[in-house]
């Protein structure tokens, strides 16, 4: 399993989602169910960028959530 960390754009709105699953296209499927069960009205999606991916060890993994300006 991996863990994958995307950013949302929909909009003038940046929604960060974190997913865990064996690959990128079954994490693009998770950000879709995820953001339908979340929202109430899902809004226009104008984007969905993949920023990390990472293995998950035994020990656990895991991502630092900042603001985008501060590290892209």
């Amino acid at each position: 399993m991996e863990l994958f960390r995307f950013i949302v754009t929909a909009g003038t709105s940046e929604i960060p989602v974190v997913a865990v699953a064996e690959n990128e296209e079954a994490a693009f499927r998770v950000v879709d169910q995820e953001l339908d069960h979340t929202l109430l009205k899902l809004p226009q999606i104008d984007h969905i960028a993949l920023m990390q991916k990472k293995s998950i060890s035994k020990k656990g993994s895991g991502f630092a959530i900042l603001p985008r300006e501060r590290f892209e």
